[in-house]
């Protein structure tokens, strides 16, 4: 793991540009919806007609809308992933914002919703403009207790299940978080997001320090990772998800997806560019945690009978690809390393670590774009069904023109479908994991083997062909499929009045980006790309290369429709058809009279028999075993000590008059008086020398007190202690 000393300055030089023009004001960003929220709740919470409820949701909208007019003056001329998605943020907010005033207009607590909803805008925006990791780990956990009462709105026995393990995990999120910042602050001083680059370039340089702090290094990396991957909904970490996306409103859990999941992939990113910019061991990390992320979010989705779960579990998936992204561009960066090092770099590489990192950046945005779509849609068929079961949503769509044209334009944007937004990203995504693996297999300095990279690679298309599965299953069962119940499906057809025209409008905004990307990759795709990739050091150097002339290279110019990357997405598409057949036709619907039926084994419950078994139930356990064997233990000490050390003794004998010494000494006395009168033959007749003696000890005791409180006593004692000192002198000279 290397970064060149230049590397260092000029990402030092860019993120300042960055900054120019912008923290002054940020401020206002970051607090203004805050402020807002609670004038809002103040002035409303006591009111609950529907008027009120009215004009609190306009309010909320206007205020939001100011939000947006204000980022947009404050970022003019200025570009970045942090300018372009902190407006995105804000135009996410305003189109929930806009459905939720149709979605929750019977909702006697949406006045608090709204509350927490500004709250959890204002902290979201100090997350995307922090410039230390303390300061984002300061709103990232802000930002964990306002959207916490989103997933507990309801305040049923489910969402309050759902939000104790929310906030339970966000918490050992938060607490392993920290760790990692009190870790890093230790060993570098610093938790600026320049300082600690540099401070681990600096370590990196100097081998013995490397030794020294190596181990601490990846253990702060891995807190941090940790709590990160907690917002993210990273596998093993993600059990809070499903559940929380499904208790919440629509609005909220559209951002929960679209944007708050973002929160963790930025602080991930963070860790991995700052700490790990050059590290394969790191980047083939988090690529296999995303490319298992991705796995199990689609397997389960495809396993699910649940629609809004099904789109939690989409989710998941998703940050698995772009987790995937990020991992390949710390992979591909390391390797960029040693061939500039060799003077060796070629434009192929190079082109290979853009497609990951900008492919990643897109993959975020076009999987906010669908979220926001397919959770707004939820809301829709919730409303007028009252679930969110198959069988009972089950051919709600029919005969519903706009929903299904939504519907289907948003999961052909997940699924990767050629000439939709999600095409476009995961052919970048794919792309890299090409060109890495043809490296594999000729350069010495690319860490894995081909074989490795191959297996991703496989791994990466059926993931891909998971989301054509469990998007085919939504779009049958709702458009398709008929309710079992005949009456029910004569009600669905005949709802013609199932959408207000403000929650079309919201939703056909987010819709047209999906459609523009896709159909022009290169140019409104590309324009996305180059306006939120700001070329930092890595591409400032590489592009400085003397082996290949730079000018050469175009991003905006990629093939997309090529052959070979049309392939990729068929492969995915035939993989998704099968999966859809087998496990959706075949045994989810194995017994057509029951309808659709969940074929995830509920033993495999992570979050139940794993994490709560773990932490409700043998965590207490074995500390209760233990605190009453040291509660044993204690007893067996205090008894050992009180039968051996402290055993209870007969009180000696207590003499009348005296002490041990005049008592000994007078009975000795008496004993040689009747010694000298056996010789002499005399009669013995006891002298008392026990009792003079102690009267004399008496009469010594009182006369040295006397002598003691006397200023006499003082003065002999100062003469001694006089007499000393000069002794003492006479003998060191």
């Amino acid at each position: 793991m290397r970064k060149c000393r230049y590397c260092v300055q000029m990402k030092a030089m860019n993120r300042n540009n960055r900054k120019g023009g912008i923290n002054m004001d940020i401020d206002i960003l970051v607090w203004f919806p805050i402020a807002a929220g609670v004038v809002i709740w103040f002035w409303f919470h006591n009111r609950q007609t529907q008027k009120d409820r009215d004009i609190a949701a306009n309010s909320v909208s206007a205020v939001i809308a100011v939000e947006l007019a204000a980022a947009l003056v404050i970022y003019q001329g200025s570009i970045g992933f942090r300018c372009f998605f902190s407006v995105f943020i804000i135009f996410a907010w305003l189109v929930t914002a806009l459905f939720s005033k149709e979605y929750m207009k019977n909702d006697t607590n949406v006045i608090r919703y709204h509350f927490f909803n500004l709250m959890t805008l204002g902290t979201t925006m100090g997350v995307f403009h922090a410039e230390d990791f303390f300061t984002l780990f300061c709103y990232f956990e802000m930002m964990s207790f306002t959207s916490f009462m989103w997933v507990a709105h309801r305040q049923t026995r489910e969402s309050a299940y759902a939000a104790g393990t929310y906030l339970g995990i966000a918490i050992a999120g938060g607490m392993a978080i920290l760790m990692g910042l009190f870790i890093l602050y230790v060993q570098w001083g610093s938790l600026s997001f320049g300082s600690a680059s540099s401070a681990v370039y600096g370590m990196i340089n100097n081998s013995t320090e490397l030794e020294q702090n190596k181990t601490m290094l990846y253990v702060a990396a891995g807190c941090l990772f940790v709590g990160f991957g907690v917002k993210a909904g990273a596998f093993p970490v993600h059990v809070w998800l499903p559940q929380s996306y499904t208790q919440a409103p629509a609005p909220a859990t559209a951002l929960l997806s679209a944007i708050l999941s973002k929160t963790g992939i930025l602080g991930i990113a963070l860790v991995s560019d700052e700490i790990f910019g050059g590290n394969s061991g790191w980047g083939m990390t988090v690529v296999i945690v995303g490319v298992i992320t991705m796995l199990v979010g689609g397997m389960r989705a495809v396993a699910s009978s649940n629609f809004k779960t099904t789109i939690a579990y989409s989710s998941m998936s998703q940050i698995g690809f772009i987790l995937f992204g990020i991992g390949m561009a710390t992979m591909l960066n390391d390797a960029l390393d040693k061939m500039v090092a060799l003077q060796t770099l070629t434009e192929e590489v190079v082109e290979a670590y853009l497609c990951a990192a900008r492919g990643m950046i897109l993959h975020m945005i076009n999987h906010s774009l669908v979220k926001l779509v397919l959770f707004l849609l939820a809301g829709v068929v919730f409303l007028h069904v009252g679930s969110y079961e198959l069988n009972k949503i089950r051919g709600f769509g029919r005969k519903k023109l706009f929903l299904m044209i939504a519907f289907g334009i948003a999961a052909a944007g997940v699924g990767g479908i050629p000439l939709f937004n999600g095409y476009v990203s995961k052919t970048l995504l794919h792309e890299s994991i090409v060109i890495y693996g043809s490296l594999a297999g000729e350069q010495a300095l690319v860490a894995y083997t081909q074989e490795i990279i191959y297996w991703i690679e496989i791994l990466f298309l059926v993931s891909g062909g998971l989301t054509v599965a469990y998007m085919t299953k939504l779009f049958a069962v709702l458009f398709l499929e008929k309710n079992q119940d005949e009456s029910l499906q004569r009600t669905y057809e005949e709802k013609k009045q199932y959408m207000s025209l403000l929650s079309k409008i919201a939703m056909i905004v987010c819709l047209i980006p999906i459609v523009l990307i896709g159909v022009f990759p290169n140019g409104v795709g590309g324009a996305i790309m180059d306006f939120t990739w700001v070329q930092d050091a890595e591409w400032t150097f590489y592009l400085a290369s003397p082996t290949w002339d730079p000018h050469n290279l175009d991003m905006n110019a990629v093939n997309y429709f090529s052959l070979g990357n049309l392939q990729g997405a068929a492969i995915s598409i035939a993989i998704g058809a099968v999966v859809y057949f087998l496990a959706v036709r075949l045994v989810m619907l194995r017994r057509k009279e029951k309808g659709y039926q969940e074929i995830f084994p509920a033993w495999l419950d992570m979050e139940k028999y794993l994490y709560r078994a773990v932490f409700y139930t043998a965590i207490p356990f074995v500390l209760g075993v233990l605190s009453r064997i040291l509660d044993s233990l204690v007893d067996t000490i205090v008894i050992v000590l009180k039968k051996t050390v402290y055993r209870e003794r007969k009180l000696p004998y207590e003499l009348p008059e005296g002490n041990d010494i005049t008592h000994k000494l007078g009975q000795s006395m008496e004993n040689l008086n009747k010694l000298s009168c056996i010789i002499k033959k005399k009669k013995y007749e006891p002298k008392g020398y026990e009792h003079k003696l102690a009267l004399m000890n008496v009469d010594l005791v009182e006369n040295l007190r006397i002598i003691e409180r006397s200023l006499s006593f003082g003065l002999f004692m100062f003469c001694v202690g006089l007499g000393l000192t000069m002794i003492y002198l006479l003998i060191v000279n």
